[in-house]
């Protein structure tokens, strides 16, 4: 697909400027970074009204779309593309109904390019309006017009594989997702941050073999496990990737993912669901205490029985406040855990879960974070129960007192620390204390635990089982 197919602020201008806009207009365009960004400033000075009529300046945009040659991707992709620049300049209450204003715009034209964008809007589309794309491209092949030739494939490709690997931290993934309209294959390209939220890029390739050999590659280098995917396995990580908000850092990342969102949405639509089992909606509770503790550290938590053991580790992390900088692994009747070290004998905690190692109640693994300052955590399964309607998991219940700060020296170590900590006259309080960045002894407190504050670090990996 050429860039000639997007809508770009060059071909914004010049068809503001054929239409006679005034100077003025066309110096908000200059200054504008891209399209949405130009929308904004536009519908700010009162010459865009609404946004719908911007779109039908743009209508040329799907005229690619009618050219011998093009195919259902090529569609896809313009659409994806067209609607995720709109999509960034509305409020995401109204794009379906700005969506639904464009396609009736679009309709009242006439235009073979509206047909175009009628056809694509009817997958591509929020849902809702989908139906409403179908029913206008229907009318206007009522009315004379003929449809595209890729007009009844579009978003009917055949799935191909899926394969990708992890970082075993449980901070990224690369997944890629193949599928081909006939002799012709693409492959949708994801790096999924778990730590920032959800998806991070998503660009699509037109190789997909090349695309396999670059991460069978990457992953052999970083010394990560290479995995296929059966189809539910990949929509499972799609979906709830695209539960959480995008996460994209650099430039290019926001725009592949504003360009290709519309369509990795559809495509998801098409990967086929797992069976759902009792272990899908399965809650272990789990009491996780800090060994050697004085008095006591420890929370208690709610954990999906169908989380990873890499996914346990970053609950736990976010528990006790840990900054994920050293080494980790669990300790199961099945084995060791971590990071995947054949000379350690750790094995892959992303390829087993926390019902593999703990199926009953008062069944205990232990955790040990830092091998240095051997942060150990003993977790006991209270109950296994089934989770509740409109929860989100994990989800922490109660704990006691705050966690060691990181990098303290053991549980000893920390112990030293409070008592440094009370004594103003100890000759490592001031030292301790810069340390910290504290400028008092009385910001810290050992006693102090904040249940909401916790569940706020695991919203980031949260999700709801059981719809209300």
């Amino acid at each position: 697909m050429s860039n000639d197919a997007q809508p770009t602020l060059s071909d914004l201008r010049a068809m503001l400027a054929e239409q006679g806009a005034p100077e003025q207009a066309l110096v908000l365009v200059d200054a504008a970074r891209d399209v949405p960004d130009a929308v904004d400033r536009l519908t700010e000075a009162g010459f865009v009204q609404p946004v719908a009529e911007l779109g039908m300046a743009v209508l040329d945009g799907f005229s690619p779309l009618l050219e011998q040659g093009c195919g259902p991707l090529d569609a896809e992709l313009t659409a994806s593309e067209f609607l995720g620049a709109i999509g960034g300049s509305v409020d995401p209450q109204d794009f379906p109904d700005v969506v639904a204003a464009m396609i009736s715009d679009a309709e009242a034209t006439g235009r073979p390019e509206a047909l175009a964008l009628a056809r694509s809007f009817a997958v591509l589309a929020p849902p809702e309006v989908r139906p409403i794309a179908a029913q206008a491209a229907d009318r206007l092949v009522a009315s004379g017009l003929r449809d595209p030739k890729w007009a009844k494939a579009v978003g009917r490709p055949t799935l191909g594989a899926c394969f990708g690997y992890a970082d075993p931290r449980g901070a990224q993934e690369g997944l890629a997702l193949t599928f081909s309209y006939g002799r012709k294959s693409h492959v949708l390209v994801l790096l999924i941050d778990h730590d920032l939220g959800g998806l991070k890029d998503c660009f699509v390739s037109d190789q997909p073999e090349e695309i396999r050999a670059g991460y069978v590659h990457a992953a052999a280098e970083l010394g990560f496990p290479f995995r296929e995917y059966t189809p539910e396995q990949a929509r499972g990580i799609v979906a709830d990737a695209l539960e959480r908000e995008p996460c994209p850092v650099e430039p290019d990342q926001v725009e592949d993912v504003t360009t290709t969102l519309a369509l990795l949405e559809q495509r998801l639509e098409l990967l086929p669901e797992a069976a759902p089992t009792a272990l899908d909606t399965s809650v272990h509770r789990l009491k996780v205490t800090l060994r050697g503790s004085k008095p006591p550290i420890w929370r208690r938590v709610e954990v999906l029985s169908s989380t990873p053991l890499v996914r346990l580790h970053q609950a736990v992390q976010d528990l006790f406040a840990w900054e994920d900088y050293h080494l980790w692994v669990f300790d199961t009747p099945q084995g060791e855990y971590g990071m995947p070290d054949p000379e350690l004998g750790h094995g892959d905690a992303a390829a087993v879960t926390l019902a593999d190692v703990t199926r009953n109640p008062k069944d205990r693994i232990s955790y040990l974070y830092d091998f240095g300052d051997a942060w150990d955590h003993d977790i006991l399964v209270e109950d296994v129960v089934q989770a509740e309607p409109g929860v989100a998991y994990p989800r922490c219940l109660t704990g006691r007192r705050a966690a060691p700060p990181e990098d303290s020296g053991g549980i000893w170590g920390y112990a030293h620390l409070c008592d440094v900590l009370a004594d103003p006259g100890h000759p490592e309080h001031a030292d301790r204390l810069e340390w910290l960045e504290l400028d008092s002894a009385a910001d810290f407190d050992p006693t102090a635990f904040d249940a909401d504050e916790v569940n706020d670090y695991l919203a980031r990996q949260a999700k709801v089982p059981v719809k209300p």
